[in-house]
């Protein structure tokens, strides 16, 4: 594999021209894009650098007036053969491996997504067989914003089937203006609009819990992003743990959302599951299961010390981002820990004396 190169670009800034009729071509990574060469003897004439070494066929150039971009063509369709430029979408620097060739954002601020990301955003626009998703999760919107079409999403029973004039029509009975939906970044298109879906069993409509937003820099990239924090981490609090409704049990659920959307919930008990898979007829879809178990958790009332918990946890992220630290289930629960060995009440986590002192073990 060959080194990786770092480069600073802005928005716009041509990174390659190649013709992939007499080259190997390039891969296009994310944060840029790929525009269709009308004049490769112009752009060779702007030609500033090389990337790689001197085999290297990739020649970078500044975007001038000069540089004419051709129509874009529909996201789906093949590119088209011949001279092809690759640009940057965002400003930051370009990493480059190989024939891959990226921009890695300089704001921890900035979202750009990729394909299996998981997104936890809110419902802001419903219309045209599609829903608009805000990647803030704010309430006054975002100028970010993905698109979930209806045929990425289950359908009520888990049935499969085409979706129909009915099913647009029915949108809002799915999800409305407003909602918090966890998803996936299914695809990414040349212009940097991100296509979600939840038709994983694990995604869906997010109720009855608590979202608090960071920086997207700040929530690293991991094999799993659905996280659970065990009732054991929480044993120092004393005698109160007891209290805790046994079928309700101890654990607080974590999905930690690439876009800087975190989302806490109470763990669905094994108990619930257990009896719903008691009751369950073999011929019903497992997907319809799940629905109900859903259902019964956004109905059933949670608990106080279930909510001490979640509130605690809450705190713990909000410290973690006000010292600027990597978010992970590991450095949530030393801080959880840490609060409990000082005997902290969840609602002075978050002052700074003690913001200092909780997040301590983290930075060592």
């Amino acid at each position: 594999m060959e080194s990786i190169i770092h480069n600073f670009v802005l928005p716009g800034q041509v990174l390659a021209t190649s013709n992939s009729e007499t080259d190997g071509g390039f891969l296009r990574g994310h944060g840029t894009y790929i525009e269709i060469v009308q004049d490769k003897e112009s752009d060779n004439r702007h030609a500033t650098k090389a990337w790689g070494n001197d085999q290297s066929n990739y020649n970078v150039v500044m975007q001038t007036d000069g540089d004419d971009a051709s129509n874009q063509e529909d996201d789906n369709d093949t590119l088209k053969t011949g001279p092809q430029r690759l640009i940057a979408s965002l400003a930051g620097t370009v990493q480059r491996v190989n024939k891959l060739i990226s921009v890695i954002p300089t704001s921890s601020s900035v979202y750009t997504g990729q394909v299996g990301d998981l997104i936890i955003g809110r419902i802001i626009g419903v219309g045209g067989s599609r829903w608009k998703v805000s990647l803030t999760c704010s309430h006054n919107g975002s100028t970010r914003e993905g698109q979930l079409p209806l045929s990425g999403v289950n359908l009520p029973g888990g049935v499969q089937r085409i979706r129909t004039s009915e099913d647009v029509l029915a949108m809002r009975s799915l999800y409305k203006e407003g909602d918090l939906v966890s998803c996936e970044v299914q695809n990414v298109q040349r212009d940097g609009t991100l296509i979600l879906h939840t038709r994983s069993l694990r995604y869906g409509k997010l109720e009855n819990g608590v979202l608090t937003t960071v920086p997207p820099g700040l929530v690293g990239r991991r094999k799993n992003h659905f996280c659970t924090i065990e009732g054991k981490v929480f044993e120092k609090e004393g005698a109160n743990d007891m209290q805790i409704d046994d079928e309700e049990g101890g654990d607080v659920d974590v999905y930690l959302g690439l876009n800087g959307g975190i989302w806490i919930q109470r763990k669905i008990p094994s108990e619930w599951e257990n009896t719903q898979g008691m009751d369950r007829d073999s011929r019903v879809p497992l997907a319809e299961t799940l629905q109900k178990l859903r259902q019964r958790h956004a109905s059933t009332r949670v608990s106080t010390l279930m909510r001490e918990r979640i509130a605690r946890v809450r705190n713990a992220v909000e410290c973690l981002r006000l010292v600027q630290y990597q978010i992970c289930p590991e450095s949530i629960e030393s801080v959880v820990r840490a609060s409990l060995m000082a005997d902290v009440r969840v609602g002075h986590m978050i002052c700074p004396e003690w913001v200092v002192q909780l997040t301590e073990g983290t930075r060592q």
